[in-house]
């Protein structure tokens, strides 16, 4: 076990093993094979490279090392091309923390028939007028 499952249970180590992929015995090149892909990129800047960071994106692709790191890339792209978005962007800012609890996002338990996992809005609890100033279209 490494560092990186500090905190994890047995049950949801053995999970991660089942429905992800993930391999302890290997996590660490797992990890370090998005790593080396970032100079394929040198267009985008990647402000976090850390194990625990990159760990994250290989979870989300199911341990498939280069839809890990191209959904790494379009992360850093997005927020590259959207820095006014993210200027500012704090948890804690009371306006965050507002949106998330009228309702702002929701994930579906169930994957669509793609196997994306699906984001929504639950539009009765929102008052779109607490969050006009937040929301620049």
């Amino acid at each position: 076990m490494t560092h990186l499952h500090a905190g994890l249970s047995p049950e949801t180590i053995e999970k991660a093993r089942l429905e992800l992929n993930e391999n302890p015995d290997v996590l660490h090149q797992d990890i370090q094979q998005v790593r080396d892909m970032i100079i394929t990129r040198p267009d985008i800047g990647f402000l976090r490279t850390d194990d625990a960071f990159i760990l994250r994106f290989l979870r989300a692709r199911k341990f498939h090392q280069t839809d890990a790191f191209r959904l790494l890339a379009q992360y850093f792209q997005y927020r590259q091309m959207n820095l006014d978005m993210f200027k500012n962007f704090k948890a804690d800012d009371p306006g965050i923390k507002r949106a998330l609890i009228d309702g702002f996002p929701g994930v579906l338990e169930n994957r669509d028939h793609y196997g994306r996992k699906i984001l929504l809005l639950f539009a009765a609890n929102w008052d779109q007028s607490r969050h006009e100033a937040h929301i620049s279209l």
